[in-house]
């Protein structure tokens, strides 16, 4: 009897995101951004247009939370681990594959289009599911939605438990 009156959890709680540890998600969540969110370097080094060749003007430095201009033909730009890859740049040249003298930059080695270069939405896609409907969430399962934005999570509320004793353990 007591099993037949037993009933699933369907009630569902929107908690914030970084207090969900350890509850069930009711439903699936889906990235809100893409990440990265802009094309930007994978290394430290010189963004350049691979066409240009091995020998290139430095005309700008970018460092990681800045934006670069665009980049002129024949011109490179210092570019630093995670920052955005200037519009007309197709490459990365890793600094130890690089000279430089004065402000002119030598490639030791030709990079190919598209090396050292993480692309836009290459980790995860703005739309994609991140974490599954049913899933008890870990605390890396909370820091993934909050770092897509996401500041509250439905969650099954908490199981009520009764106990129940009968018998001569009692005695």
């Amino acid at each position: 009897r007591l099993l037949d009156s037993a009933r699933v959890v369907a009630d569902v709680e929107d908690v914030p995101t970084l207090e969900a540890t350890n509850r069930i998600l009711a439903r699936a969540q889906l990235s809100t951004m893409d990440v990265p969110p802009m094309d930007n370097s994978a290394m430290d080094g010189y963004a350049v247009r691979v066409a240009d060749g091995p020998k290139l003007k430095v005309a700008q430095k970018i460092m990681a939370g800045s934006v670069g201009k665009p980049l002129e033909p024949g011109t490179a730009a210092r570019i630093f681990t995670g920052a955005p890859i200037p519009p007309g740049a197709d490459a990365v040249v890793m600094q130890e594959h690089a000279a430089v003298e004065g402000d002119v930059l030598t490639i030791r080695k030709s990079p190919r289009a598209g090396e050292w270069v993480r692309r836009t939405a290459s980790d995860i896609a703005r739309g994609a599911e991140i974490l599954a409907a049913g899933k008890r969430l870990a605390p890396q399962d909370t820091g993934l939605a909050a770092s897509v934005g996401i500041g509250t999570l439905p969650v099954y509320r908490r199981l009520k438990l009764g106990l129940f004793f009968t018998g001569d353990e009692l005695v």
